[in-house]
Formats: structure tokens, C-alpha cells, sequence
């Protein structure tokens, strides 16, 4: 299954968001983002001058897991037009098992177990 075909991230367009930090407290695993909305998401507003899409701050959050294994972790990072730092997209990002298996710029993870929730910081 596509993280799109998950309701509460349907709104999203995770594959021109931004990896802006990666928090890993116990048992779960966060990703801030600068988050591409899709014009269906409640607060999606017109692009910004120069912006393909409507970005605005996220967390997606698994919590509750039972395992986060990464099969990779490459850190590396960009640098956009503006001089903001992040660590790429989230190229893929599917669920198949009852695991999440997401993968981009920055590494691929497994999560095993738990939940997932994308939470608008601004």
C-alpha cells in the first residue's frame, strides 16, 4: 500500500517534501518536513512565488513501534536556492506487512509495528 492510500496522509505529496532532521527517541522514529501539501489538504493555500507546490512545516511520526531498522543511513546535505539545509525527499514510502518501508536521499528504514501521523507545526 502507498502512503497516499493511508486517509490521514492522502493530502500529502511526500515525494517533493523536504527532509529537514530525522528524531529517533525510543520506540519511535520522527521526520521533520518541509511538506508538500496537495490541493485537497485543509491548508493548502496558493504556491509561494518561485514554489511548484504549497510546503508547510510537518512531523510525520511512527510511534509505538515495535523496531526501526535501517538498512541504510546516509546522511548527506543539500542546499536549496535560499541556503536552507535538508537531506532530500522521501522517494518511497510504502507499507506492506505491517511494516512502513520508507527510503530517500538520507538512508531506507524499516518500521515495524505502531503508528503513523503526520502533525502540521505551523
Amino acid at each position: 500500500m502507498d502512503y497516499y492510500e493511508i486517509l490521514s496522509l492522502s493530502n500529502f505529496y511526500f515525494e517533493d517534501s523536504y527532509v529537514v532532521s530525522i528524531i529517533e527517541p525510543a520506540g519511535s522514529i520522527t521526520f521533520e518536513l518541509d511538506a508538500a501539501l496537495t490541493e485537497n489538504h485543509p491548508q493548502y493555500e496558493k504556491p509561494k512565488q518561485g514554489e511548484q507546490y504549497c510546503y508547510r512545516k510537518v512531523l510525520l511520526r511512527f510511534f509505538n513501534t515495535e523496531s526501526v531498522e535501517w538498512r541504510a543511513k546516509k546522511i548527506l546535505e543539500f542546499v536549496d536556492s535560499t541556503g536552507d539545509l535538508d537531506y532530500g525527499n522521501i522517494d518511497s514510502f510504502v507499507r506492506s506487512d505491517g511494516a512502513y518501508n520508507l527510503s530517500g536521499d538520507w538512508g531506507s528504514v524499516t518500521i515495524r509495528g505502531g503508528e503513523v501521523e503526520a502533525v502540521m507545526m505551523d
